[in-house]
């Protein structure tokens, strides 16, 4: 773990003027995203852009505030599920609007804010009551700890400083947006997860990218506070201990923050690697892979991708009630996802495998993110688990200034054992079609996107209906607006 550390603290420091060189977006991947590339070239572009911005340099304080800039986005979203039989069937249409303001540089300082709120318009019942069980999804759009809170709901999402001493380095304070493998925005509701804590960025070469930071708070999405990293862990759904019981971990979980470490390298023109490590002392460790290969055909481009996992728990040695605790004393978990592409003009294929070993669960807080595994769908996570095959395969398409259209359908088969499947998943089956499109003209700035979902056991007989409400044989939909300006 230290010699990570040593690693990206010399990498930070040899950092010199160059831009990193980055592979067109994988748009099969475009939700959830995978990793980090998108990470690395966002932040990236907005250092290039500090650095072409501040060729005109405030003279002062007072003039830097003044030629700042401000940023809208709004969006609505409305969601349904409908589930088997006489299960209960859930409904809620949200919306949200936040203000956005960045400074420009003065002497490589700049500051950032902003606030946003959002607002429950109608809905079903969302609260759990006697024999109906809380809502999933569409309870996420909201405040899951207040379910019955229909007032405005409002916090201050960004509140940072940047500093950049010389080009290619930069160095950020404060609340802010992140997005890593594991660490990241999970933004498909309302309003996304938010960070707090020292970032810092650079450019090492001119294609290695290093990036890293402490983080100590989160903003949940779904939650309408700040909490400690440690304090945010259980606020969603604990699922079940290793021994079957009822886990009930929520405010025992002792860790003061999550160091993170990163470095992304292209590989000439086809290829790039990425490497993350993850640490939360007396939680867990995490270090995560990933490298993509491209080739290029006349008939059209092929691109292999895969991932490797390993963690472990940093749990202290047993101690009180089993349920009590995140993870397990000892506890590892290991996992390979690999992803098979190919694009031919509008269309894109893709084939997926998930392979979760039995050595234990593998476990990261849903509140601080979402698994990238190339298996993965909207809508389904299989954090938690251990001793998990997935299968999955995807189709697309799109040409310039049209919708975007995709299809997905994923296959997964987990273990009944409850120390290796924390959420009592069923082996299920799972389709999901989407349509997104981005206006142009006059509505330049507007996005649209719908999603469908179908999730249905592979075998009934296996588990109880009740044990199957929001998680298999249920249709969902999502219809969601955006607009940035």
């Amino acid at each position: 773990m230290t010699r990570w550390f040593l690693l990206g603290a010399v990498l930070l420091a040899s950092a010199r003027l160059s831009v990193a060189q980055s592979l067109a977006p994988d748009t099969l991947l475009a939700h959830p995203a995978p990793a980090a590339p998108a990470v690395a070239q966002a932040q990236m572009a907005e250092m290039q852009a500090a650095e072409e911005a501040d060729s005109v340099a405030a003279r002062s304080l007072g003039e830097a505030l003044r030629r700042g800039e401000f940023h809208a986005h709004a969006r609505t979203v409305f969601m349904a599920t409908r589930n088997r039989g006489a299960a209960p069937d859930y409904y809620a249409q949200g919306v949200g609007a936040g203000l956005r303001y960045e400074s420009h540089a003065w002497h490589g300082l700049r500051v950032g804010v902003e606030g946003f709120f959002l607002k429950n318009l109608f809905s079903s019942a969302l609260a759990a009551e006697p024999g109906r069980p809380e809502s999933r999804y569409e309870l996420g759009l909201f405040d899951q700890e207040h379910p019955h809170h229909r007032e405005i709901l409002h916090q201050v999402e960004e509140l940072w400083v940047s500093w950049q001493p010389r080009a290619g380095l930069q160095l950020t304070y404060g609340r802010q947006h992140l997005d890593t493998p594991l660490l990241n925005s999970q933004d498909s509701r309302l309003s996304p997860n938010f960070v707090q804590g020292l970032w810092a960025v650079a450019k090492a070469g001119p294609t290695t990218t290093v990036q890293g930071g402490w983080l100590t708070h989160v903003a949940p999405r779904s939650l309408d506070r700040w909490y400690t990293l440690g304090e945010a862990v259980g606020r969603y759904s604990m699922g079940v201990a290793p021994d079957s019981s009822r886990a009930a971990y929520l405010g025992r979980v002792p860790t003061p923050g999550l160091a993170v470490l990163g470095v992304r390298r292209t590989l000439g023109p086809h290829a790039t690697v990425q490497a993350w490590q993850y640490f939360a002392p007396r939680l867990l460790a995490a270090s995560w892979l990933e490298g993509t290969r491209t080739f290029a055909r006349p008939a059209g481009r092929w691109t292999a991708s895969g991932q490797l996992l390993w963690q472990r728990s940093l749990t202290g040695q047993a101690g009180g009630p089993t349920n009590q605790r995140y993870n397990e004393p000892g506890e590892q978990a290991r996992a390979l996802s690999g992803r098979l592409a190919y694009q031919h003009r509008a269309w894109q294929y893709a084939a997926q495998y998930t392979r979760l070993t039995a050595h234990g669960r593998f476990l990261f807080p849903r509140e601080w993110g979402r698994e990238p595994f190339y298996t993965t769908l909207p809508r389904e996570r299989i954090e938690g688990a251990g001793d998990v095959h997935a299968l999955g395969a995807t189709v697309a398409w799109q040409r310039p200034h049209a919708p975007r259209l995709e299809a997905g359908y994923g296959y997964f088969r987990l273990s009944r054992e409850a120390r290796l499947n924390k959420y009592s998943l069923p082996d299920f089956h799972q389709l999901n079609l989407t349509a997104t499109h981005a206006f142009a003209g006059a509505a330049d700035g507007l996005r649209l996107r719908t999603l469908y979902a179908a999730k249905w056991g592979a075998n009934r007989a296996s588990y109880l209906p009740a044990r199957a409400i929001n998680k298999v044989d249920l249709h969902h939909l999502t219809v969601a607006l955006d607009y940035a300006f």
